[in-house]
């Protein structure tokens, strides 16, 4: 599904409401963009509603949305604030009455080695990347758990880890500890409240070209390739680099009636890079 052109394809998702938070550009975007396909009525959280580095064609993604015939609603929210956090939740729940589904997307990417990662860097980095999505699971659970199941579900959460918290990358301690805790939060969610009909997986996406990232815009316009792409392509088994969308079909299937007895899952989309 091309992100210029949206439009409502399915009906997976028809009735539920969701949240994607960092959903104003990259994996966030693209997320949004196809649970609102297979009809969801999508909260858009960001800070911002314009894509990073937009292209003229791109719209805002809630925009997008509702000029496809989509359901989307905009709610500005800096998911490192508890305050944000509720106000966020609440908006998404007064809907229909209900959350079915959050994406736990927002996050930033950085290389910090140990020695030279101050005190600030260190608590930035978990803040965004891990500490916000602690603070969504719990106001999404206090939710989800009291809401009534369908098909043996209330709720359904899906974090997004990275497949640098699932190996140890050079001299990237703040975001790979950050993605490591993420991944394992999901598990202990998954664990905790899964009498409550709550199921909470992640996944763990690899090199994925979003055009937000240094030298990213030039290999997607004209191959051209700096050092970083190039090791990519060649520590990545697949033929090519990760897709937004790639990401979002996984979370669709995860966020989806389809995942029933998969909970504390880490699925990793990355074209083969942890398996190699």
């Amino acid at each position: 599904m091309s992100q210029a052109d949206f439009a409502v394809i399915g009906s997976r998702l028809a009735d539920r409401v969701a949240i994607v938070t960092g959903a104003a550009s990259g994996i966030g975007r693209a997320t949004a963009l196809r649970l609102a396909a297979e009809g969801a009525h999508v909260v858009v959280s960001d800070v911002r509603s314009e894509p990073r580095e937009a292209l003229p064609e791109e719209r805002p993604t809630a925009e997008t949305i509702q000029a496809g015939g989509g359901r989307a609603t905009f709610v500005r929210a800096d998911v490192r604030r508890t305050e944000d956090v509720e106000s966020l939740v609440g908006t998404a729940a007064e809907i229909s009455g209900r959350l079915d589904l959050v994406v736990n997307n927002a996050g930033i990417f950085g290389l910090a080695p140990l020695l030279e990662t101050t005190d600030e860097k260190w608590d930035e980095d978990m803040a965004i990347n891990v500490r916000s999505q602690f603070l969504m699971c719990r106001a999404a659970v206090r939710v989800m758990r009291e809401q009534e199941p369908i098909r043996e579900v209330r709720g359904r959460i899906v974090n997004v880890s990275s497949q640098l918290g699932l190996t140890a990358p050079p001299e990237a301690v703040t975001y790979a500890v950050a993605k490591a805790g993420v991944a394992h939060l999901t598990r202990q969610l998954a664990v905790d409240f899964a009498a409550d009909g709550v199921i909470v997986n992640a996944v763990a996406p690899g090199r994925i070209l979003t055009g937000t990232h240094p030298g990213e815009r030039e290999y997607l316009a004209d191959g051209t390739v700096d050092a970083a792409t190039a090791f990519s392509l060649k520590r990545t088994p697949f033929p090519r680099l990760g897709r937004p969308e790639d990401v979002a079909g996984a979370i669709l299937f995860l966020g989806s009636d389809d995942c029933t007895f998969v909970s504390g899952h880490v699925l990793a989309v990355d074209g083969g890079w942890t398996a190699y």
